[in-house]
């Protein structure tokens, strides 16, 4: 099994997730976190109340959270479901386990609600011997904690299985496309070295303009990821390609984008469209007799003045030269 299957962040992308589990937060009116197996935070606590804000801010305190955090998660790896108990200032949370492949990775907190009265058993996960907090002699800790939400325990308990249906289904689906990803990562690889490298290598052998040295043959595992923009290039070499509409079409940022291309093909963005642009010229200029302007046009260049100046920069001479040059070996 990929080793980094059993890492949380390749698991679960951190940006996307943290908006979902501040949506989640704000509808069930609970605080929610999501902690690695150590009870350390993985995302940022959303919807975390006043009270427990100042609670974690004293140093002592806020161990003894990320221990009621670890411990929390840990009992609800052991049941294999969702584990609802009151942390070491008596409020109710719960945890759903993070599992792959019978790895505990993490899990799910959520309470920091008060429990409205109720026949339900908590196990105070966190026994009294440690440090306590006497709320009568702390009055604004008093306060904050008089405003906490009191929630019914059914509603609690529903509350702990919807976290547990979405967190079972994003870590099967997650793992599902990682495993789909790897077992056609080498043979879509190959198709896309194969397409590139005869995308570069097609300039005549006297062309001196392009060193093919430079250009990297043992290509990285992400090149997968910009495979949409070169097959979109490679069937469309006739359009004005922009970057922003490649970065899109491969679900990346632009910026991202730019450094993987570059990364990956060993050149800009800018200089494989015109790679490709100019090579399907030549073929032109071989196979026909047609205008240089409208060879420009049918390429995507509307001035004919930057196609001339793009088509010598790589081939190393003018279209109207290297047509002239086609004729004369015909």
């Amino acid at each position: 099994m990929n080793s980094n299957l059993l890492k949380l962040d390749y698991i679960i992308n951190i940006e996307k997730f943290q908006k979902i589990q501040d949506d989640i937060a704000k509808a069930v009116d609970m605080a929610i976190l999501t902690v690695d197996y150590k009870g350390k935070p993985f995302t940022r606590h959303s919807s975390c109340s006043e009270f427990c804000r100042r609670i974690r801010e004293h140093e002592n305190y806020s161990k003894l959270c990320e221990k009621c955090d670890s411990r929390g998660g840990l009992e609800a790896v052991r049941k294999q479901k969702p584990y609802i108990y009151l942390c070491h200032v008596g409020l109710v949370d719960l945890a759903i386990p993070i599992i792959v492949d019978g790895q505990y990775l993490g899990a799910i907190m959520a309470g920091q609600v008060r429990l409205e009265s109720s026949n339900a058993k908590l196990e105070k996960i966190v026994n009294d011997q440690y440090y306590n907090i006497n709320l009568d002699e702390e009055t604004e800790l008093e306060k904050l904690y008089e405003n906490l939400p009191i929630m019914k325990f059914e509603k609690i308990n529903e509350v702990a299985n919807m976290l547990f249906h979405i967190t079972n289904y994003m870590v099967e689906d997650a793992v599902l496309k990682i495993a789909l990803s790897e077992y056609d990562e080498e043979k879509i690889n190959s198709k896309v070295n194969n397409k590139l490298v005869k995308t570069l290598q097609n300039v005549d052998k006297d062309d001196k303009s392009i060193h093919l040295t430079t250009v990297k043959t043992k290509f990285p595992k992400y090149l997968i990821i910009i495979n949409p923009a070169l097959e979109y290039i490679s069937d469309n070499y006739n359009e004005k390609l922009y970057i922003d509409d490649m970065a899109k079409l491969c679900n990346i940022s632009t910026s991202y984008f730019s450094k993987l291309f570059k990364k990956s093909i060993g050149q800009s963005f800018s200089t494989y469209v015109n790679i490709v642009k100019m090579n399907k010229a030549k073929e032109v200029l071989k196979a026909k007799d047609i205008p240089i302007i409208n060879l420009a046009l049918e390429l995507g260049y509307e001035d004919c003045g930057y196609f001339i100046k793009v088509f010598k920069k790589i081939v190393g001479t003018t279209p109207a030269a290297y047509k002239k040059e086609i004729s004369k070996k015909n």
